[in-house]
C-alpha cells in the first residue's frame, strides 16, 4: 500500500499544512482551477493508487465552489485508485438546515451530505455540527470531532472569576451545559423566539439560570451575521454582567459581522481555525483570537492511518 496523503482543498489550506505536519501525513499535489465561465477543475498529480487519503476541506464561503470542489476531489482520487478516500470537514456548510421548519423547506444538510458521499467518500471527520443529528445523513461512518476542550483549555488561560457559561438559545444547551463541566461554571440559558420568515434574526424573550457572576461566556457552535450573539450581549448588559466572552467553534463572519461585533460590549472572541479567517476590509478584528484545532485533527487521522 502506497504512503497516504493529504489533500488540500482551496477553502483551509492553513489549517491543512498544520495537520499535515502535526500527523506526519504527507500534502499530495493537486491542481485546483476554475474554466472562464466559472467550472471548477481538479487534477490530482500524486500516485495514489490503493492509498489510504485525506480530503481537507471546509464548507465555507464561497460555499458552493467549495463543497463542488469537494467532490470533484473525491471523483478524481477514487478514479485513481484510492484505497480508502476520508473527508475531513472542519466546517460543514448548510448545517442550518438540518429539518423542515414549514412546508416546502427542503433539508440541506441531507442534500449536501448525499452529494458529497456520492463522490466516492468512505469516510467522514467533521467537527462540531450545528445538528448532532446529521451525522445520521451520511450513510458512511462518522468520526464526530468537538472543539470544546480546546476552547475550555485556552479561555482557562484567562484565569476568570466566578464565570457563567450563556447559551444563545435553547438548541445549544446541550453544548453550552457540557462547556460549563469543562470550566466547573454555572450554566443560564438565554431563550429565543426566531421569525422563520426573516433570515438571521431573533427576538430574546429571557434568561434563566444562574446569573450571579461577574463574567458570562457565550458559547455557540457557529458565528455568522452576529445577530444572536449581539442580542444575547444586549440581554446580558441589562442582568449588569460586568464582562462578556464569546466562544464558538466556526467564526463564519458573514457580511459586517466583525464590524458590529467590535462595536459591541464584547471583551474577547475564541473561534477555531476550521474556517480561515479573512481580515476584515473595514475595520481590524481585534477582539477575535483564533485557536487551532491541528492537534485535534492531526490526532484524529494518525489513528486512521
Amino acid at each position: 500500500m502506497n504512503s497516504p496523503r493529504i489533500f488540500a482543498g482551496s477553502s483551509n489550506p492553513q489549517l491543512a499544512q498544520l495537520v499535515s505536519q502535526r500527523a506526519k501525513i504527507s500534502l499530495g499535489k493537486v491542481e485546483l482551477g476554475k474554466f472562464a465561465d466559472g467550472e471548477i477543475d481538479v487534477w490530482v498529480k500524486d500516485d495514489v493508487n490503493n492509498s489510504n487519503v485525506f480530503i481537507f476541506q471546509s464548507n465555507s464561503s464561497p460555499v458552493n465552489d467549495n463543497i463542488i470542489e469537494l467532490s470533484l476531489i473525491a471523483d478524481a482520487l477514487r478514479r485513481s485508485g484510492a484505497h480508502k478516500i476520508t473527508a475531513v470537514i472542519p466546517y460543514f456548510g448548510y448545517s442550518r438546515k438540518e429539518k423542515q421548519n414549514r412546508s416546502g423547506e427542503p433539508i440541506s444538510a441531507k442534500v449536501i451530505a448525499d452529494l458529497i458521499i456520492a463522490s466516492g467518500i468512505n469516510k467522514v471527520v467533521c467537527l462540531d455540527l450545528h445538528a448532532d443529528a446529521i451525522v445520521g445523513f451520511f450513510d458512511v461512518p462518522v468520526i464526530y470531532l468537538s472543539a470544546l476542550n480546546v476552547l475550555a483549555e485556552r479561555l482557562k488561560m484567562e484565569k476568570l472569576i466566578n464565570p457563567v457559561v450563556v447559551a444563545p438559545d435553547v438548541g445549544g444547551v446541550k453544548r453550552a451545559r457540557n462547556f460549563a463541566t469543562l470550566l466547573n461554571a454555572p450554566l443560564a440559558v438565554i431563550e429565543k423566539h426566531r421569525q422563520t420568515h426573516v433570515r438571521d434574526e431573533m427576538e430574546v424573550l429571557s434568561i434563566t439560570g444562574e446569573m450571579s457572576g461577574d463574567t458570562a461566556i457565550i458559547i455557540d457552535d457557529i458565528i455568522s451575521t452576529g445577530g444572536t450573539i449581539i442580542e444575547s450581549v444586549k440581554s446580558l448588559e441589562k442582568r449588569k454582567v460586568k464582562r462578556i466572552i464569546v466562544c464558538a467553534t466556526h467564526g463564519v463572519f458573514a457580511n459586517y459581522a466583525v464590524e458590529n461585533l467590535q462595536d459591541s460590549k464584547i471583551e474577547k472572541i475564541f473561534v477555531t481555525d476550521s474556517v480561515a479567517q479573512q481580515p476584515s476590509p473595514t475595520k481590524k478584528a481585534s477582539k477575535i483570537e483564533t485557536v487551532s484545532i491541528a492537534g485535534l485533527i492531526a490526532d484524529c487521522l494518525k489513528e486512521e492511518i
